[in-house]
């Protein structure tokens, strides 16, 4: 049964990851990122800030993807760049309705049956991430509680980490804190960004 999202009505759609990505050569420690998700799995802060590029590999019951913000400036691009990366169906209505509805399937077994423990979008150049559309902004940040809840009450957890340079951490720090949502630290001294 699926759920409205608060602002929302709902329709159908649904969704079919291919692959996992997860960066080998990661500057971010596995423990620290392992403790956010494990606190945002229990209806604690879901989105996670960070320096670090690449993330580090948490195993197979951790379903990764990574978006890069300069993809996603508004939300019909938001909308392409999910659907390319998670393997939205052809039929994605490319709407916030059809896009909530994708965005609560992305626990589907892969092809060897397996769901995933915890989702995460790993959105890289995250100041990018919507600043063409401030109202889509603010819709998407408010819906990854929305997310984060309807995974939690499955059994799974859901995140998001943001990744952006370190002159830019404040900046993407204080947008998602203006939208109303909380935020985690996870900057480490070896950590490093780009800027763009």
């Amino acid at each position: 049964m699926t759920e409205s999202h608060p602002h929302e009505p709902s329709s159908h759609a649904s969704s079919s990851p291919e692959s996992d990505h997860a960066g080998p050569d990661a500057a971010l420690p596995a423990p620290d990122l392992q403790g956010f998700l494990d606190a945002a799995s229990s209806g604690g802060t879901a989105v996670a800030v960070t320096t670090a590029t690449e993330l580090p590999d948490l195993g197979p019951s951790v379903r990764v993807r990574t978006v890069s913000g300069t993809t996603a400036t508004t939300l019909a691009g938001l909308y392409s760049s999910f659907a390319r990366v998670w393997g939205f169906p052809d039929h994605f209505g490319r709407n916030k309705d059809a896009f909530d509805d994708c965005m609560r399937d992305l626990d589907t077994p892969d092809t060897q049956g397996r769901a995933p423990g915890i989702v995460v979008v790993h959105i890289t150049q995250a100041h990018r991430l919507l600043d063409d559309d401030r109202p889509g902004f603010d819709w998407f940040a408010d819906s990854v509680g929305f997310y984060r809840d309807h995974y939690r009450d499955a059994g799974h957890g859901f995140a998001v980490i943001l990744s952006t340079s370190a002159s830019r951490l404040a900046e993407v720090r204080s947008r998602w804190q203006r939208a109303g949502v909380a935020i985690t630290d996870l900057v480490t001294e070896t950590s490093t960004g780009e800027d763009d």
